[in-house]
């Protein structure tokens, strides 16, 4: 499967929610062998979010992605530690490229991951950015790759349904500490260590 050369440079739209999940719960075959997750009284604080990436962007998909704070290296960088999308090229560029363990799947109704409904929102000034590392580990390889994203923010509530028996049964029935959505995000990922 052909994909671009890193790195992607994206634009899209996101709603992302955290979670405080209990750390036992939280996946941790991702973490790259020097890397821990960060916990507070046993919890961890797990992201969820659903990405659609524009025209504009290297690739055009959709994606629903888990993500969690860690401390790798003497810093701190962001972990995914399960992550689908609905395109081939993306799937395959993630995991060969960045050691981002990306699967296939459907998204929309009857979705056997996550589906989400989002209300409201309270639009913050400005745009905001943030940056740093990934830090991955998938097949015998570590592997730490640079991003940066940017857009405007809007907090947000939303109702995300999570099948018990699916892949993401350990979030049913938790609600999320904080959600936002992300319009006219930019997003750069690449650059590896």
């Amino acid at each position: 499967m052909q994909y671009p050369a890193e790195p992607w440079h994206m634009r899209g739209s996101l709603v992302i929610s955290v979670f405080r999940v209990p750390r036992t719960l939280v996946p941790q075959a991702h973490l790259p062998s020097n890397a821990r997750l960060i916990s507070l009284a046993g919890n961890v604080f797990v992201a969820v979010a659903f990405v659609s990436y524009e025209p504009g962007s290297e690739l055009t998909y959709e994606e629903l992605l888990v993500a969690t704070p860690v401390r790798d290296e003497g810093g701190v960088a962001v972990s995914v530690p399960q992550i689908w999308v609905d395109s081939e090229a993306s799937r395959d560029g993630g995991r060969e490229m960045w050691g981002i363990p990306k699967e296939l799947a459907r998204f929309g109704e009857g979705s056997s991951i996550a589906a989400v409904a989002v209300a409201g929102g309270v639009a913050l000034p400005g745009r905001w950015t943030a940056g740093g590392w990934t830090a991955q580990r998938l097949d015998g390889r570590d592997v730490r790759t640079r991003m940066h994203m940017s857009g405007r923010v809007n907090l947000a509530r939303t109702a995300w349904m999570f099948p018990v028996n699916g892949p993401l049964g350990y979030l049913t029935g938790r609600t999320p500490l904080v959600s936002c959505t992300m319009k006219d995000m930019r997003l750069t990922f690449g650059q590896r260590r």
